[in-house]
């Protein structure tokens, strides 16, 4: 698994985003003074962690509270021992070993896939002609409202400047990622707010960010060619082909580079419930979890990927 060529160790110094559903930059609840189990996790991945949260709250009586934001703010989080949660969830598992691994954390399991896609509302400008081989015209059109989270902060922000990368790339257009640059700038929503609450009053028309977003939003959805849209692994060598510079607070900048997007899970060092915790990656892993994911339109591959000292209660033997 690779791609990232400075990765998530850079971005830590970008500072956190949301990563999946456009969020708050972190956690939505403070770690538990109780005996809680505490999830920190993408915001894409809310939908299913609470189909799963109330299953395993079910099946242990113990209470879990669901912390939806930013992936490298949490990964922060997890540093600090006083901070760190007992499941650590992100949509981009690069940032576990980069930043976690070994200090703060044995182990990970990449567990989802997923993809880019263009989302819109039916009132979006544009809405009944736009397609998948047209989508970058429709983008390009003056007066079309379109955006993205920032990269400096979010995966999602920069998967989609890697897309428009791609697209210059697959269609044969020199000048066509810039031009997306330019008209498809970073999105700031106001406080209290988020790109799909402007997407679903119309003050924006079109937003790049996750399929599963569009189905647990009820939004639509451009799908994108596999050789953009950063879902397939079999590409992965192609996606690597671009890399794209994020620019960071002052003068420096890194570079990052196309690949499948794959979504990580690990158990921090400083979880207080560990036991509980990996009961949780467990359910996650399985079946039901499985069942959770791909109801929420995520693709699960058939086994997950370990990478460390992996507990023998997690790894299939």
């Amino acid at each position: 698994m690779r791609g990232l060529v400075v990765g998530a160790a850079a971005l830590l110094a970008l500072g956190g985003g949301c990563a999946g559903t456009p969020a708050s930059p972190g956690p939505a609840v403070p770690r538990a003074a109780d005996d809680s189990l505490v999830i920190y996790h993408a915001g894409s991945l809310a939908a299913p962690l609470r189909i799963l949260a109330d299953s395993f709250a079910r099946q242990t009586g113990t209470k879990v509270r669901l912390a939806s934001g930013g992936s490298v703010v949490q990964a922060r989080l997890a540093m600090e021992p006083d901070e760190a949660p007992d499941v650590l969830a992100l949509a981009d598992y690069a940032i576990i070993p980069r930043l976690l691994l070994p200090a703060h954390a044995d182990w990970y399991a990449g567990f989802a896939r997923n993809a880019m896609v263009l989302l819109f509302a039916e009132r979006s400008t544009g809405a009944g002609e736009i397609r998948s081989d047209n989508w970058m015209d429709v983008l390009l059109r003056p007066g079309v409202r379109a955006g993205h989270s920032d990269p400096a902060l979010d995966p999602a922000g920069y998967r989609a400047r890697l897309v428009f990368a791609l697209a210059e790339r697959y269609y044969g257009r020199p000048g066509l990622a810039a031009a997306l640059d330019r008209a498809v700038p970073v999105v700031s929503a106001p406080p209290g707010r988020n790109m799909l609450d402007q997407l679903k009053a119309g003050e924006l028309d079109y937003v790049v960010a996750y399929r599963t977003t569009a189905r647990t939003e009820g939004l639509r959805a451009v799908e994108l060619p596999h050789e953009i849209d950063l879902s397939d692994p079999g590409l992965a060598a192609d996606y690597g082909r671009v890399r794209i510079r994020v620019a960071r607070p002052g003068t420096d900048s890194s570079e990052i580079a196309g690949e499948p997007i794959l979504y990580g899970v690990t158990v921090p060092r400083a979880a207080r419930h560990r036991a509980a915790g990996e009961g949780f990656v467990r359910l996650l892993l399985s079946p039901t979890g499985r069942a959770a994911l791909e109801q929420a339109g995520f693709v699960v591959p058939a086994r997950p990927t370990f990478e460390g000292r992996v507990p023998a209660s997690i790894r299939p033997q």
